[in-house]
């Protein structure tokens, strides 16, 4: 359910806020007045849940050309994250990653890619013919996790050839940021466009000066990819991209539209704009109700003796694991964000916030989690360095044979091998499967995350 729509009507001004639901007010009009409908959708509004499931009617604007209230609406949004133009994506960050991508890099463009990057990064290297050159960021065996990237990690692939952009994710799954200003800076001083995933930090606009690190707007990357269903209140999907470079619009909006659906759902683009507006009005209230919040569980942890700990965006709670942890989570009712690498991740979002029931539950459910018995975790590896031969786009183009993984090794791979969640590149389309990839491949097998037969040339 969204957040009550009774938070917004309130006509109170505020500095780069919406002052009303501009499109939200035009999908009650047109809904109230098209009684007789003979145009798409084929339920014409007699589902239960049916509300602004309406298509480009007259006072509706179109997505793929905007000039009305999605036009207004848009713009709104990128004035709240002081950008110069916002773009709504009702197919998630996955297709503004991809836009990205394809607008700013083509055929024998070399682009510097964080090798834990998502699978959404590599389609659009698939249909750009851009090359990637991958920059493994440092692992850390006591956390289980990938660490950001340095401007020390980038430097010395930047001395050795020039790229046409590059692709960097901040924050990443458990809330771990770089040193993104620096490394935005360094790319831009040598000429590169800078991509931002920033698919898990719509939030950080709303929570400067309460210990939340910069949004990539504000550290000066060109293109910012943020999902909103992720950590505000939007539907599953709606997602939007900023832009600080106004003289990439006209080619990013193009490109754009070559991936969005031509069926763009009213509901989600209603959910974007009603997400902002939350966020903008509310945005720093609930944050800062949810930093206690955040605190409390932490020192919850300590006085049961659980290990845990926070991102450098606290609002990621992470418990390391125990034998039967997910059980007693589950029999509870508490459903956690992923399980990886005896990591048990939570997501605190400004829901928590207004209503700190599910905070509450996994509150108490610590003492109980602190009898269970701790025990000596596996170790844990980060996937190898891999060699690209050729282009991920070259490699699914080619010919391609599918064959058991066991029988791989020495194989250039032609599919995406990213166990989801979170989707991170383990091996992909153009990379040789040496024999270090290829038994960490097997490894993921056997855990039964990634397939036992894999597409090869």
């Amino acid at each position: 359910m969204l957040f009550p729509y009774f938070f917004m009507y309130n006509k109170g001004k505020g500095r780069n806020c919406m002052d009303y639901l501009d499109l939200r007010a035009s999908l009650d009009f047109v809904d109230r007045a098209s009684r007789y409908r003979f145009h798409m959708p084929g339920h014409k509004g007699q589902l239960r849940h049916h509300w602004a499931d309406l298509t480009e009617l007259p006072g509706l604007d179109n997505l793929h050309h905007p000039k009305g209230v999605l036009a207004r609406s848009q713009q709104r949004v990128a004035d709240i994250y002081q950008a110069e133009r916002t773009y709504y994506l009702v197919n998630g960050s996955s297709v503004g990653l991809m836009a990205a991508v394809c607008a700013l890099a083509g055929p024998g463009d070399k682009v510097l890619v964080e090798r834990n990057c998502h699978r959404a990064v590599i389609a659009g290297l698939i249909h750009s013919g851009a090359t990637p050159e991958f920059v493994d960021p440092h692992f850390c065996p006591q956390r289980r996790v990938w660490l950001p990237l340095t401007v020390s990690a980038i430097e010395s692939k930047m001395a050795a050839r020039s790229f046409k952009a590059a692709i960097f994710t901040n924050p990443n799954y458990f809330g771990l940021v770089a040193e993104l200003k620096d490394l935005i800076k360094h790319c831009r001083e040598q000429g590169m466009f800078v991509i931002i995933d920033e698919a898990h930090g719509a939030h950080l606009h709303f929570g400067q000066g309460l210990d939340l690190p910069p949004d990539g707007v504000a550290a000066g990357a060109q293109i910012v990819v943020q999902s909103a269903h992720k950590t505000l209140f939007a539907r599953t999907q709606a997602a939007w991209m900023h832009l600080t470079d106004a003289a990439l619009g006209e080619r990013l909006a193009e490109t754009l539209n070559l991936f969005h659906t031509t069926s763009p759902s009213y509901p989600l683009l209603a959910s974007l704009e009603h997400a902002a507006v939350v966020a903008c009005r509310h945005g720093f209230t609930l944050l800062k109700r949810l930093r206690l919040l955040s605190a409390l569980l932490v020192r919850s942890c300590s006085r049961h003796g659980l290990e845990c700990w926070r991102g450098h965006d606290w609002t990621r709670f992470v418990l390391r694991e125990r034998p039967g942890m997910i059980r007693m989570l589950t029999n509870a009712g508490i459903y956690p964000e992923l399980v990886q690498n005896n990591n048990v991740l939570f997501m605190l979002t400004m829901a928590d916030a207004l209503s700190p029931t599910a905070a509450a539950a996994l509150n108490r459910t610590l003492a109980k989690l602190a009898e269970l018995p701790a025990a000596e975790l596996p170790r844990v590896l980060p996937p190898p360095p891999v060699e690209q031969v050729c282009s991920p786009r070259e490699a699914w183009l080619a010919p391609g044979k599918k064959i058991e993984l066991n029988k791989a090794q020495g194989r250039i791979c032609r599919e995406l091998l990213a166990p989801y969640p979170p989707g991170t590149l383990v091996a992909g389309p153009g990379q040789r499967l040496d024999q270090a990839t290829h038994e960490y491949l097997v490894m993921l097998s056997s855990r039964k995350v990634i397939p036992e037969w894999i597409e090869v040339i």
